[in-house]
């Protein structure tokens, strides 16, 4: 193999691995947002106990 090919192999590794590193971050963000939400969804549900008592 001639230098410039490795060079391209390389970069298509890492263009691969930080493909991979985005969609994990994207999952954790999702993750986060949902248990937000769903905190979100808990704190009213606790206020709408208290208004009613």
């Amino acid at each position: 193999m001639d230098s410039d090919h490795q060079i391209i192999l390389r970069m298509e590794l890492q263009i691969g691995q930080l493909i991979r590193l985005v969609a994990n971050l994207n999952e954790r963000v999702d993750e986060l947002e949902q248990e937000k939400g769903n905190r979100e969804i808990h704190r009213v549900l606790q206020i709408n106990r208290t208004n009613r008592v």
